[in-house]
């Protein structure tokens, strides 16, 4: 039996932390990272052509941060589940990434729980019907 593949967009302007992250969910049967972007401006491009099932947002980024790539996303397509990363977790930013559209914030320093997370946030976004 074929097990569903979760299409995966990886956001993060430091290329080392991409990588580690692709290899990190490499682990995984269910995962298939899709695309990358560098920051938000083209984390909207690869967005709007791959169409992914979740997206792994750095919410710190030059030119356009998480926060607000967040929201144009979101605004496109409601039902897109996004996960904002980052290292410091001040209650300010969190609430804005979330008040944006965003699902839920995870440090970079505590990837452990990504996968069951990506797993659920997956599995709401296709039970639930299309804003």
């Amino acid at each position: 039996m074929k097990t569903h593949r979760y299409r995966v967009l990886l956001v993060d302007d430091h290329e080392r932390f991409r990588d580690a992250l692709r290899a990190l969910l490499s682990y995984h049967e269910d995962i298939e990272v899709i695309a990358e972007a560098r920051d938000g401006e083209e984390a909207i491009i690869q967005f709007a052509s791959c169409q992914p099932d979740i997206i792994l947002m750095d919410i710190n980024m030059p030119r356009m941060n998480g926060i607000q790539a967040t929201n144009v996303i979101k605004k496109s397509r409601k039902d897109t589940a996004i996960i904002g990363l980052c290292v410091v977790h001040d209650i300010y930013t969190v609430e804005a990434f979330l008040k944006a559209g965003g699902l839920a914030v995870v440090s970079k320093e505590r990837l452990d729980d990504l996968h069951p997370m990506i797993q659920r946030a997956c599995a709401s976004r296709t039970s639930e019907p299309p804003s």
